[in-house]
């Protein structure tokens, strides 16, 4: 199976605090061993690295770029059927708001999210985002 990772599944898998990173590195190790891959798009890089570009950075910045050229992840590019997808997720799909009230249209991040890994052809999308889980269109796996 090819897993999307959502991109905070990255910053907590290179830098998240100690307990999501240990989740999200223990949760990764184990679909590595049972033959699972994965992929991140170009909006994770940009999402995840914006923030480490600055001065004295340069570490963080490493530590990201050696997650992204991992032996098990393959880079995804947005296409303009990916941007269309996406606008028809934005258009067509809500997700319960909470507390409860009016349902709420995924935002632009999300959307594309969920549209490259779909245009890509992944089988699941890894998230720690509950609001994604109502989601259908592709199998949306909540980071344990």
């Amino acid at each position: 199976m090819l897993y999307y990772l959502d991109t905070v599944i990255v910053i907590y898998a290179v830098e998240g605090d100690p307990s999501d990173q240990q989740r999200a590195l223990n949760h990764l190790a184990m679909l590595e061993q049972a033959g699972h891959r994965f992929a991140i798009s170009d909006l994770s890089r940009t999402e995840c690295l914006a923030p480490v570009l600055g001065p004295g950075e340069g570490q963080r910045c490493s530590d990201f770029f050696r997650f992204f050229h991992g032996p098990n992840v393959r880079s995804l590019g947005l296409t303009s059927a990916t941007y269309d997808r996406a606008a028809a997720i934005r258009g067509g799909h809500t997700y319960p708001a909470t507390p409860p009230a009016m349902p709420r249209r995924y935002g632009l991040a999300d959307a594309l999210h969920l549209a490259v890994a779909i245009e890509a052809g992944c089988d699941a999308f890894l998230t720690n985002d509950h609001q994604l889980s109502s989601f259908l269109d592709i199998a949306v796996e909540v980071l344990p």
